[in-house]
């Protein structure tokens, strides 16, 4: 009698599919998924990968990923990017667990983040972001109406860029190196 069942392994991603998404062959896929109406979508270390039904292609590591959603009933993972109001949908097919990879994934991604209070009830989400290869940058995401060229806006948010760096000490800047001025975006 048996009392542990080792879990049953995930079939590997396809050749093709790989090549398809631009894959190189020794990338370490952590989820897939074929996509409704055609296409795919890979979760590696480094980043996101799709091929959308419309033929668009998707490459962007965890650190452009301004946060996701997942609905169950409609299997759907909308993707919201750093700087675009308009998220993109991935209808994955049942039994994957990309929506769990990508969700780990951002989080994992955001060392430390702070909404700025700037004016009107209004923010800036700021937040202090480790890419796949250890580096730390800084994004600004304001709300909308907010312009991050406003002077009072700016100097909040400079602020807060130096209070998440200190907050996360200086070795982690000089061990992973640091992009102090990514990220910065309008919209």
């Amino acid at each position: 009698m048996t009392f542990f069942r080792r879990p049953r392994r995930r079939p590997a991603l396809p050749e093709e599919v790989r090549r398809l998404l631009g894959l190189p062959g020794p990338a370490r896929v952590l989820a897939w998924s074929p996509l409704v109406g055609g296409g795919w979508a890979a979760a590696t270390p480094a980043g996101l990968h799709a091929l959308l039904p419309s033929g668009a292609l998707v490459d962007r590591p965890w650190t452009d990923v301004q946060h996701a959603a997942w609905e169950r009933d409609s299997r759907m993972l909308a993707v919201w990017w750093v700087g675009a109001r308009q998220p993109t949908p991935l209808e994955v097919a049942e039994g994957s667990f990309l929506p769990e990879v990508v969700h780990e994934r951002v989080r994992a991604s955001v060392v430390l983040a702070r909404d700025v209070e700037v004016a009107a009830g209004r923010a800036v989400w700021v937040a202090l972001r480790r890419a796949a290869d250890g580096t730390l940058s800084t994004q600004a995401v304001p709300a909308r109406g907010v312009r991050l060229d406003d002077p009072q806006v700016a100097a909040a948010v400079a602020r807060a860029r130096a209070e998440l760096r200190d907050a996360a000490g200086d070795a982690a800047g000089e061990e992973a190196g640091y992009d102090a001025g990514g990220g910065a975006v309008a919209g």
